[in-house]
């Protein structure tokens, strides 16, 4: 197979030196009902259901928050997805638990996966990570035509895919000029398409509001909602996005579900929020509606970082402790299923390791937009050139015509025809012999 050589093919889009990036610190992460947190002395802890191994060794599952395994020691950053864990030290090299990309890389728990990194990101069957020289490397599970050139080697090692950039989230990337860029890699071919321009950072594809759409954030901080819809006939640019939607303004930290504001506001919306608190606890005047997730809430004060997953919110507030927050769909549930969602706010740790602070945002940048070739209305466009004209008839290609009905039934027929003209030659040649 021709191989493509990523980094190259990013070079060609920006000229160039990057600058270093700085470490980041992301003390707190989660994935479905499995939840991690650093120490502020570097300990990484992890609680909750083990999926394939990715909160390490237990003798119970699911391991109870007073019994939490201590995976590393001098952590910085974590991330976790459904079957891996990953986790950076303050030497920037980069270890994972769990399986199958960490299987790639021998027996023994915690991997050891690079160096030099400054965030990762983990996903359903690929990871990515962001190095300090502004290059993307990824690895994990084959796709598409790799896979079925290697059958024997279905999953592939560290590979480097693009440079110059500053944020990723799994396969979306924020280039030093702020362009989102998506990286296709099947673990041989890249292949990467612009998306939108003046973009800070990138988040989930999917953000629990009128989905499909991703959350995005402007150069002034701002956070919006940009919509999406795949494109059937096309195989590169398979997300046209729609107009973004502008949902908060001076955001310092963001997830799926949550987001936190300069003023330490934290905000929530979709089907997985945290219930609305007031006075330290629970309010029951919460909006939350089942048939409707699409306001945004504000939840509580005095936090400077959140994470949801599937049954409550990890939060640290402005003082460093460590908070798990009832989430709203547990509401009915919280009397007879006390072993998942809590129903009251209940603190974990006194102090944690503090989240890097937001960058410096540009008061006058330009809000994100999304480039012409990627918008909904350059694929409505094409399709619609594409289409035939009114009364036109399509032509259908030879190869494509559809077969004659009772095609067994007329093979016969045909073979008896044949049959009676052979038999006829026989009759005829024989009359003639005896004519003569």
């Amino acid at each position: 197979m021709k191989r493509i050589a990523c980094g190259l093919l990013a070079a060609a889009l920006l000229a160039g030196t990057a600058a270093a990036l700085e470490p980041i610190s992301q003390p707190i992460a989660t994935s479905g009902y499995t939840y991690y947190a650093i120490q502020a002395d570097g300990t990484l802890l992890a609680w909750g259901d083990s999926f394939h191994g990715a909160v390490g060794p237990a003798d119970q599952d699911p391991l109870p928050w007073e019994e939490a395994n201590a995976l590393l020691e001098n952590a910085r950053y974590v991330d976790a997805g459904y079957i891996m864990a990953t986790a950076i030290d303050e030497d920037g090299v980069l270890w994972g638990w769990g399986g199958h990309a960490g299987r790639t890389f021998g027996e023994e728990e915690p991997y050891r996966l690079l160096e030099d990194v400054v965030s990762v990101s983990v996903g359903e069957r690929t990871c990515a990570a962001l190095r300090t020289d502004g290059t993307v490397w990824t690895w994990g599970a084959r796709s598409g035509q790799s896979l079925a050139e290697n059958e024997d080697d279905p999953s592939y090692p560290p590979t480097q895919v693009l440079d110059h950039a500053v944020q990723l989230f799994g396969d979306l990337v924020v280039k030093e000029d702020g362009t989102l860029i998506r990286v296709w890699f099947d673990g041989d071919t890249c292949t990467t398409a612009p998306l939108m321009e003046h973009v800070a950072a990138v988040g989930s594809l999917y953000c629990g509001m009128q989905d499909p759409a991703m959350l995005v954030q402007g150069l002034d901080g701002s956070l919006w909602r940009v919509p999406w819809k795949n494109n059937q006939s096309d195989s590169i640019q398979w997300q046209s996005l729609g107009r973004p939607e502008k949902m908060l303004e001076d955001v310092v930290q963001f997830t799926s579900r949550t987001a936190v504001t300069a003023d330490g506001t934290l905000w929530a919306w979709g089907d997985q929020r945290p219930a609305m608190l007031r006075d330290g606890q629970v309010d029951p005047e919460d909006p939350y509606d089942q048939e409707s997730y699409s306001d945004i809430v504000r939840i509580t004060d005095g936090v400077v970082s959140a994470v949801v997953c599937s049954d409550r919110t990890l939060a640290v507030l402005a003082d460093g402790s460590l908070w798990q927050l009832p989430s709203a769909a547990f509401r009915p549930e919280w009397e007879t299923s006390p072993d998942r969602s809590p129903a009251v706010p209940e603190k974990l740790l006194d102090q944690v390791r503090m989240p890097s602070p937001a960058p410096a945002w540009t008061a006058d940048a330009p809000a994100p937009a999304v480039v012409e070739s990627a918008s909904l209305e350059a694929w409505e466009a094409r399709q619609e050139a594409a289409a035939p004209e009114p009364g036109a008839t399509a032509s259908v290609p030879a190869q494509e015509e559809t077969p004659p009905e009772n095609t067994w039934e007329q093979g016969l027929l045909e073979l008896g025809v044949l049959a009676a003209s052979l038999a006829g030659l026989v009759l005829a040649a024989w009359l003639r012999g005896r004519k003569r």
